[in-house]
């Protein structure tokens, strides 16, 4: 009976549709489900329709062909070892093969990155588990091949008594030790999210509608963070509402696509905390177009710690330095092409529109969570739609000779400790990011840091500026008059035998624009003929109305000049 039910099942055709609903995480486990069914061995037709996916073959096929994108994605995201786990191989498990009569010895698993947000539990057992008879409290030193050593001692039951000499050789010779509280057999520990799978064209028995995407179903759970992390699950709804009676449930499409959100995403961890990175578009036809030139950027880290390289250097502790960090690199490895040895790398612009522009435009949803005891606490998540701005202006930096990995390097102030080292740099990530001015705080940061090297910043800023302030009540002409003027404080200042550090500080302080002049009279009558005031600025382009921004402009170069008189000044003294 069951064996014509199964030639029933293989015979019979199905269309299994997976539909794109608007939610980016969703949306990212279906292009991820897409390009592991692309690389799976498979008997069926998958292809893209619309803003769905759709699996036709017979239903055996299709299920098998589910179950095996399933057992790729586990092996590659959630059953993972690091770099650190398999070095250690005192610690390793082990289990018996009954097949083959043997023992196998294996790594520690863990789910890492991405899907450690989404299944981050213990463990479990493949095969058959028997447990011990006997186990020592404490270590015991026994002596093997004329070398001690000191490991558990575990005796099997009866039943298995046969296997305790071939046990016993196999651990003292791979020097493992038994940290179970029984023998696995016939598989590993393994780290596998419960899902279900149902190869079938049509719903016949309506069990109720997905919380997630709407759709009637006959195969619902109860919603969780294992399907999106926001979702606290029944607990944690209960433990808020003890009279709550019905927590929501999902389909099983949306609870198994949620479980593929890793291979569409990139990450970035430090210490507990997890930046998360995920391509969208309204067009599912982008989100799939873009996948390949997006994952030339993805590196493969032993240890897990991250998915991409920017290859900036230090550590980045905060959301806006990060993601900054994260679009500098596809930037760099993306966006960019070679044009030979000798010429520089330009912006491909054919790429840039086909990644950015065509079709939909590309954004990014950013989420940050941190580890709090077995789980993961979602601290932020917004998304970023300028991208076309953003890599623009990168193209501009470069073309205006700036170094932007040193200008983020520059931004980390020492006199901080731990996280407050990149505080400000995160701040002014965030401004970059939302295309609001950085003058203000880059200001305050280049005073307070106590940097003798600050040019790529100030190179930074002028174009940056520049480019928000488009339309600005702050016109060009009058930034560069504030420019000049500070470049020719800051130089006068250090080539003067009566000028100090002192006396750039002294003009920060003042608060008026009466107080600005006249103590620019001051610095002219101290510093003789080393200090030419630009005429520009008696004609109208200080104003009440600019005045602060002025100031800091000028400022800011006046530092910079400053800096660069002295290291000269330096240099000639020690030829």
């Amino acid at each position: 009976m069951v064996r014509v039910s199964a030639e029933i099942q293989k015979e019979t055709s199905v269309r299994v549709v997976f539909p794109k609903i608007g939610h980016f995480w969703l949306d990212s486990g279906l292009v991820g489900l897409k390009k592991i069914l692309d690389s799976v061995d498979k008997d069926i037709t998958v292809f893209h329709r619309g803003e769905e996916i759709v699996l036709e073959g017979a239903a055996a096929s299709v299920q098998e062909a589910l179950e095996k994108a399933y057992n790729y994605l586990v092996g590659h995201y959630y059953d993972i070892s690091t770099k650190k786990q398999l070095d250690d191989i005192g610690a390793y498990n082990f289990y018996y093969d009954s097949k083959q009569n043997r023992f196998f010895s294996f790594a520690k698993k863990k789910s890492c990155g991405i899907a450690e947000i989404i299944y981050n539990k213990a463990p479990r057992p493949t095969g058959s588990y028997i447990k011990w008879a006997s186990k020592s409290d404490k270590k015991v030193e026994i002596e093997y091949q004329g070398k001690k050593m000191k490991r558990t001692v575990v005796r099997l039951p009866d039943s298995h008594a046969h296997l305790q000499e071939n046990m016993d050789e196999f651990l003292n010779k791979n020097g493992l030790d038994v940290t179970t509280s029984g023998l696995l057999v016939d598989g590993p520990y393994a780290v596998r999210p419960k899902v279900k799978i149902k190869a079938d064209s049509e719903v016949k028995k309506t069990s109720g509608h997905c919380y997630l995407c709407g759709q009637p179903s006959d195969v619902l759970e109860e919603a969780s963070q294992t399907t999106f992390p926001l979702i606290t699950g029944t607990s944690g709804v209960l433990s808020f509402n003890s009279m709550a009676q019905n927590p929501e449930k999902v389909c099983w499409k949306c609870s198994f696509i949620g479980k593929f959100v890793p291979a569409n995403g990139f990450y970035y961890t430090n210490g507990d905390n997890i930046f998360t990175f995920f391509p969208y578009a309204s067009s599912l036809e982008k989100m799939l177009n873009v996948y390949a030139p997006l994952h030339e950027a993805e590196t493969k880290d032993p240890n897990y710690f991250y998915n991409f390289d920017h290859g900036i250097g230090g550590y980045f502790h905060h959301s806006f330095e990060i993601t900054f960090a994260f679009l500098y690199t596809l930037y760099q490895k993306v966006v960019k092409k070679e044009r030979g040895n000798e010429e520089p790398v330009v912006l491909d612009w054919d790429r840039f529109y086909a990644l950015i522009i065509d079709k939909a435009v590309l954004e990014f949803f950013v989420m940050h969570a941190r580890k709090e005891g077995n789980t993961f606490s979602v601290k932020t998540l917004w998304p970023f739609r300028e991208t076309d701005y953003f890599y623009r202006l990168l193209h501009r930096l470069e073309q205006g000779g700036v170094d932007v990995k040193e200008f983020l390097r520059l931004l980390v102030d020492f006199n901080q400790k731990n996280e407050n080292t990149t505080l400000v740099r995160n701040r002014i990530c965030e401004r970059i990011l939302k295309k609001r001015t950085i003058l203000d705080l880059v200001e305050s940061f280049v005073y307070r840091a106590e940097k003798n090297y600050i040019k790529p910043i100030v190179d930074f800023l002028l174009i940056y500026e520049e480019e928000i302030r488009k339309g600005d009540s702050m016109t060009k002409e009058e930034q560069d008059t504030a420019v000049a003027l500070g470049r020719r404080v800051g130089t006068a200042v250090a080539r003067s035998e009566g000028g100090k550090k002192g006396d750039l500080f002294a003009l920060r302080k003042v608060r008026k624009k009466v107080d600005f002049l006249e103590q620019i009279n001051r610095l002219q009558f101290k510093l003789g003929s080393e200090f030419v005031v630009p005429a520009d600025l008696y004609e109208g382009r200080l104003t009440d109305q600019n005045f602060d921004e002025f100031k800091q402009f000028c400022m800011i170069a006046a530092l910079n000049s400053y800096n660069a008189a002295m290291n000269e000044s330096k240099k000639q003294g020690g030829n």
